[in-house]
């Protein structure tokens, strides 16, 4: 399995060009060879003091999210995939995606369904852990194997609650903590990268890592990044979903650097759906 930079290594890269260059999966943790010992740093995790408000009032009108019945996902059949920002060879170079992802996952991303289909041999996708979020990219369907999941997870902002849905029904729902002033939890459509148990073994089938207690239970890392944070913990601030040891009394309010925190209880059902990797996560402000 691969081993990736040190963070600050990878720091380093991101800020020497964009036109190439080289994401590590998940980019968040530091895989320390020999040992499984993965070091979760999400940034709606961590110790770091945050302001405890409670939730504002929602807005007295509100719009319906678009319920995604069923979602196309890639994931890569080659050792390096490109992502490019049109579909042409010749086009500028967005991302290489290594095949397993530092946290040991088959490196998956998101068809983007906004976008019609491009030239015969071109799959419109997400780019994972790209500024702004939602970067549109391309990749050769050669490259990769195609299949399908029929779930989605969408988080309502100003009701603090997550809902997994399954064909468009809702089949789960929870109350969540969100981001803290100065490190809000981010709007938009990502999906999900990277599954993590942590510091025990509690969904067979994924790694283990050591996590601090904020994480909980278990941590999914998203394709998303804090809109707020330059970096967390010396590495990119991606967004995850993640467990907590809080009291339930704390759901409702906005205490995270940006993650989504859960029950543990709700996010090891969400971790346990098949497939996993890939799934839609709509981020909405309503």
């Amino acid at each position: 399995m691969p081993t990736p930079d040190p963070p600050g290594g990878r720091a380093a890269r991101r800020a020497q060009s964009r036109r190439l260059r080289v994401k590590v999966g998940a980019a968040v943790a530091v895989l320390v060879a020999g040992g499984v010992g993965l070091t979760l740093a999400l940034s709606g995790g961590g110790d770091d003091p945050v302001q405890r408000r409670a939730a504002p009032e929602p807005p007295t009108t509100t719009t319906a999210a678009p319920a995604l019945v069923g979602a196309s996902v890639v994931t890569t059949a080659v050792e390096s995939l490109e992502v490019f920002a049109e579909p042409s060879d010749t086009a500028e170079k967005l991302a290489t995606l290594t095949a397993i992802t530092a946290y040991r996952s088959p490196t998956t991303l998101l068809v983007d369904p906004t976008r019609p289909l491009g030239p015969a041999g071109w799959v419109p996708v997400t780019v994972p852990f790209e500024k702004p979020n939602g970067t549109p990219g391309w990749v050769k369907a050669d490259q990769v194997t195609m299949s399908q999941t029929p779930y989605e997870i969408v988080v309502h902002l100003w009701g603090h609650t997550l809902e997994l849905l399954r064909d468009g029904e809702v089949v789960l729902s929870t109350k969540v903590i969100l981001g803290a002033a100065g490190s809000v939890t981010p709007t938009g459509r990502f999906y999900l990268t990277d599954p993590l148990n942590c510091n025990k073994e509690s969904v067979l089938g994924y790694p283990t890592g050591s996590c601090s207690g904020a994480y909980g239970a278990f941590a999914i890392g998203t394709s998303g990044l804090s809109e707020q944070l330059d970096s967390f913990q010396g590495t990119i601030p991606q967004i995850a979903l993640h467990g907590t040891d809080l009291p339930a009394s704390e759901l409702g309010k906005n205490l995270s650097n940006g993650c989504i925190r859960m029950p543990n209880d709700i996010i090891l059902q969400i971790a346990a759906i098949t497939p996993l990797l890939g799934t839609p996560v709509t981020i909405a402000p309503f």
